[in-house]
C-alpha cells in the first residue's frame, strides 16, 4: 500500500493535495523581479516597469522572452542558470517580509496539512528550478523541503506548466491517481496545467485573473481553510456541485 493509499480514508477524499509555491504559498516577486532586472542589465537591456505580468506563471525558459533581442545569441540554459543564481544569491539577504513573504493563510494551512494525521499526502509543484526552490524552502520552513512528501520543480520534468507534466509527476511520486488529487494554484498557467492533468482545482488568483468553472473553485486567499474544508471541497468539485 502506498503512502497516498494509506491516508485516503474514502473515495470522496483526495489522495493528495498538490500545492504551487510562488503566488500560492509564498510571494517571491521581489526576489525574481530583481533577478530579471539584474540579468537584463548584464545583457545591456533595461526592462520596463510593467514587465512582470507578461511572464508570471511561465516556465523559466519561456520567461526569457522578456529579455527581447538582448538574449539573442546566448544559450537559453546558461541564461536560465544565471537567472536562478541571481535569485538564489539574494535569499540569504532576505527574510519573511523582505524579499519574500507568506501569503495570507498559507503558512497556517501548510502547518495543518503537515500535522493532521487525517490529512492527505502533500506535494509542492513549482515552475521554479530546484536550485532556487530548495534554498527558499530552507529559509521559509524549519524542515525545508522535507515538509512535503514530494517536491517537483520546473527542471524535474520535460515540459513545465501549462503542460500537465509537473502535476502528473507529483501524483506518480505519491502513488495517487491524477483525478484523485486536489491542486491549489494561483495562476492561469498553473490552473491550466492541473486541469490538463485531470485534477480539480482550488484557485487563489495572484498572478492573473482566474474564473470559476466546473471542477474549479476560486477563493481570495487561504485564510481559515482547514483539512476538513479541503476534503469537503474536493468531494463537491468532483461531484460538480460547486465552481
Amino acid at each position: 500500500m502506498t503512502h497516498a493509499d494509506a491516508r485516503q480514508a474514502a473515495s470522496d477524499r483526495p489522495a493528495a493535495i498538490l500545492l504551487d509555491l510562488d503566488g500560492t504559498l509564498l510571494d517571491t516577486v521581489t526576489v525574481w523581479q530583481g533577478a530579471y532586472r539584474s540579468l537584463a542589465s548584464e545583457l545591456g537591456h533595461t526592462l520596463p516597469d510593467d514587465f512582470w505580468p507578461a511572464i508570471a506563471g511561465r516556465s523559466m525558459r519561456d520567461s526569457l522572452v522578456v529579455l527581447g533581442p538582448s538574449a539573442a545569441g546566448h544559450d537559453p540554459d546558461e541564461l536560465v542558470g544565471r537567472l536562478i543564481d541571481l535569485a538564489a544569491d539574494s535569499l540569504p539577504r532576505c527574510s519573511n517580509g523582505e524579499g519574500w513573504r507568506w501569503l495570507p493563510g498559507a503558512r497556517e494551512l501548510l502547518e495543518l496539512l503537515r500535522t493532521d494525521e487525517q490529512a492527505p499526502a502533500i506535494a509542492l509543484v513549482t515552475s521554479a528550478w530546484r536550485a532556487f526552490t530548495i534554498p527558499l524552502l530552507a529559509a521559509a520552513l524549519p524542515e525545508g523541503h522535507q515538509a512535503f512528501d514530494a517536491v517537483v520543480c520546473g527542471d524535474d520534468v520535460a515540459r513545465s506548466k501549462p503542460a500537465p507534466d509537473p502535476y502528473l509527476r507529483a501524483a506518480e511520486l505519491l502513488g495517487a491517481a491524477a483525478p484523485d488529487c486536489l491542486v491549489i494554484e494561483d495562476s492561469p498557467t498553473g490552473v491550466a496545467a492541473a486541469e490538463a492533468a485531470r485534477m480539480v482545482v482550488l484557485a487563489v488568483p495572484h498572478a492573473g485573473p482566474v474564473d470559476g468553472a466546473p471542477g474549479r473553485m476560486v477563493r481570495d486567499d487561504l485564510v481559515g481553510l482547514t483539512v476538513e474544508h479541503l476534503v469537503a471541497l474536493y468531494a463537491r468539485l468532483r461531484s460538480g456541485l460547486v465552481h
